[in-house]
């Protein structure tokens, strides 16, 4: 259906308070909880793995429900106006915990969370591939949804900094004012979008037992081939994200700058998201997205050439290197969104839910088994944290920082090389269901 601006600027807000959210559980939670709060290290570590898995595992389970469980409201709405207590509360406990609190304490509402977490991000991108049903129009609207993500991030990055610039100090500070700004988005950014933005009515045929939906997911290629490379990238993703900190302080020795330097490279992606949507326009979808991971491959080597405290070529880098940040995590959803008209003209139903929680989930997996996977190797070639490296950690440091995500980047191209669903298969099950329909 057709959107006007509006509506896709109330549609897309949502990823505020979601990038918001977002970044601070991987980047000042656990610092908080571990050393402010006093859990330390051991525990908190293992509070966030546990949450982080029931998170993996009941974002598929969710889907499928929410799938074959419609209201007289829709099937979306209702689980986003869920969310909005769910995770206002939750925030509010976590970001703002009042005197001492438990590892219990933590536990219960990370896990609380994790489903006002789920309820809201499955439901806003299975909603997304109902309101665009055309190819290039879900590219259209994936990346504004992923520009405002990037947007929301960037300003929640700019929350600490400014209680810094005010010469305060203390995290437990800067984590109320974090949770402030989310909640204070969370709320109308949410009711914007159930109250101006409509859902679209799904007409299909007899329900479909949860065998059918498996025995649908197992035989799709095209789905298969796109979790595949969406793992890749999650790997080549977090192991260039674990990382890049470590480079930046050891192997260009501007720790005292690395705050701006990744500014500046969030800030390149996002505004390289018009170039994508353009290129994805212009060709197809897991075209450009091979090309994006191809320039990462030419890109990545040039880290071995710069010269430690050269930060305006530090600089020029990290832009280049952000430009392609953005490409996978709007166009996969795109090309998902895509696969489940394939799946619709199979089985007579749109399941985008279960269809957008397994990819959610790779992307997790593939997060978490690189941090684990980095890691180790980096012990392996000696770098050490907390401590002054010799020059043979710090080419180890750079060695793992640039070879890892090249192998990565070249087998996700190859997984998206001849991808079996391109603009005119798509078009032509748009016009089964629509004659369907009709």
């Amino acid at each position: 259906m057709q959107l006007s601006r509006a509506r896709v600027l109330a549609f897309v807000s949502q990823a505020l308070p979601i990038a918001g959210l977002g970044l601070p559980i991987v980047i000042y939670l656990p610092p908080f909880y571990a050393e402010e709060l006093g859990l330390g290290l051991t525990a908190v570590g293992s509070i966030f793995m546990i949450t982080r898995f029931f998170d993996v595992a009941i974002d598929p389970a969710f889907g499928l429900f929410a799938d074959r469980r419609g209201t007289r409201w829709g099937r979306r709405k209702p689980w986003i106006a869920a969310a909005i207590p769910i995770l206002a509360i939750s925030v509010w406990m976590i970001f703002l915990p009042s005197g001492t609190v438990s590892g219990t304490y933590l536990l219960i509402w990370l896990l609380i969370l994790y489903v006002g977490w789920t309820f809201a991000t499955i439901s806003i991108l299975a909603w997304s591939a109902e309101l665009a049903t055309d190819y290039d129009a879900r590219t259209r609207l994936q990346g504004a949804y992923q520009a405002m993500l990037m947007i929301g991030l960037i300003a929640v990055l700019a929350v600490p900094a400014i209680y810094e610039a005010n010469g305060v100090a203390s995290l437990r500070e800067k984590m109320r004012g974090v949770g402030l700004f989310i909640i204070v988005l969370l709320i109308p950014t949410f009711l914007a979008a159930i109250a101006w933005v409509p859902e679209v009515p799904v007409t299909e045929r007899a329900q479909v037992d949860w065998r059918g939906v498996l025995r649908s997911l197992w035989r799709s290629r095209p789905l298969r081939r796109l979790l595949l490379a969406d793992l890749l990238i999650g790997l080549s993703s977090g192991v260039s994200g674990s990382l890049v900190i470590f480079v930046i302080k050891d192997a260009f020795a501007l720790g005292q700058r690395s705050g701006l330097l990744m500014l500046a490279y969030f800030v390149a992606g996002c505004l390289a998201i018009p170039l994508w949507v353009k290129l994805g326009a212009r060709f197809e979808k897991h075209t450009t997205l091979i090309w994006a991971q191809l320039y990462s491959v030419l890109l990545l080597p040039v880290f071995f050439l710069l010269t430690p405290g050269d930060f305006p070529m530090a600089l020029i880098v990290l832009v280049l290197f952000g430009l392609p940040y953005a490409s996978h995590r709007f166009l996969m959803k795109a090309m998902m969104a895509d696969i489940t008209d394939e799946d619709q003209v199979t089985t007579g139903r749109m399941q985008a839910g279960v269809y957008f929680s397994l990819l959610a989930s790779t992307e997790k997996i593939g997060l978490a088994l690189a941090v684990g996977v980095t890691y180790a190797v980096l012990d392996w070639v000696g770098f050490k944290t907390g401590v002054p490296n010799d020059k043979t950690a710090i080419n180890g440091l750079l060695w793992v920082f640039v070879a890892l995500p090249t192998v990565l980047h070249i087998l996700c191209a190859l997984a998206l090389w001849r991808f079996p669903l391109g603009r005119e298969r798509q078009r032509a099950l748009r016009r089964q269901i629509e004659g369907a329909g009709a």
